[in-house]
């Protein structure tokens, strides 16, 4: 009966940790370029029941389609302690592309990257944009609505510097304003298009493409880092392997309103029925306490 009592509470810890994460969804549908995570739920190790002092001395017996041994004690069955959120992982779905015209607003639509076998699965790879963060470390997201600040630097809505090709930060030095940049397919800032005697390149975006994007970290709500320096498709060897930019649009977050509500609405009544649980089991145990005291 206790065993029952901790099963049902693992279920509400395991559901509580879901909702938090489905609550950090729902929170962040707005925000540009964010991936929404995902909850991944497994059961406490098994237990294997056997009966005791009851021998197979025939070896007739069959346990998980095998046959046992004779002298082995019998198995009844398996005995599972409930459930547990083991971990968070992102999920680097593309987002969808809405458009702003504000001229340094730039969206990535990697659609076009094949997949590839890692460890035996098949991975999506994915890109990001680099942005150095306030310890000095490299951060990648996919948050591309960004800003010019005092100094010149292109920054980011969370006020990260951007990164570019050459792993520095972007400044543009000359007092250009952003209406007079543009930014080609190749992440090329171009200062004064319009106007061939004042045509010039002002920087180019480092496109960083993580190769298994499961092995990121979240750092911050829309900034991973990694392990490991990712390479930019930029760096000496490096191939665009089907990365698109577009200027005056920003990626919108993939998470899915609808279905997150739905799935908040789930958890609450898995919760409210472990509750049930919960509360029956108590009743079992006053009553047990009661008829125990009365025949003391």
């Amino acid at each position: 009966m206790i065993r029952g009592l901790y099963t049902a509470a693992s279920g509400m810890y395991s559901l509580e940790r879901k909702q938090e994460t489905l609550a950090d969804n729902l929170a962040n549908a707005q925000t540009p370029g964010y991936k929404k995570d995902d909850t991944v739920q497994r059961a406490f190790p098994k237990l294997l029941m056997q009966r005791i002092q009851d021998f197979n001395e025939k070896g007739n017996v069959t346990f998980g389609g095998a046959f046992q041994l004779p002298g082995q004690p019998v198995p009844i069955g398996e005995l599972y302690n409930g459930v547990y959120t083991q971990e968070r992982i992102p999920s680097f779905g593309q987002g969808a592309l809405v458009q702003t015209d504000n001229p340094l607003d730039l969206a990535i639509e990697d659609q076009g990257i094949p997949a590839q076998m890692v460890n035996g699965r098949l991975v999506k790879p994915a890109a990001f944009f680099a942005v150095q963060l306030p310890d000095g470390t490299v951060g990648y997201t996919r948050n591309g609505k960004w800003d010019l600040d005092a100094n010149g630097h292109l920054v980011t809505s969370e006020g990260y510097q951007v990164l570019g090709a050459d792993h520095k930060p972007i400044q543009i030095t000359e007092s250009i304003r952003k209406e007079d940049l543009f930014i080609n397919a190749d992440g090329q800032l171009i200062a004064y298009p319009n106007d061939p005697s004042k045509t010039r390149l002002a920087g180019q975006i480092g496109i960083a493409v993580v190769q298994n994007p499961a092995e990121l970290r979240r750092s911050g709500g829309n900034v991973f880092q990694s392990a490991n320096p990712v390479p930019f498709i930029q760096d000496a060897g490096g191939t665009n392997p089907g990365i698109s930019l577009y200027q005056g649009f920003i990626e919108q977050s993939n998470v899915d309103t609808g279905q997150t509500m739905t799935d908040m609405m789930m958890a609450i009544r898995g919760y409210e029925a472990n509750q049930k649980v919960i509360s029956v089991y108590d009743n079992s145990l006053q009553q047990l306490y009661s008829v125990g005291k009365m025949n003391g």
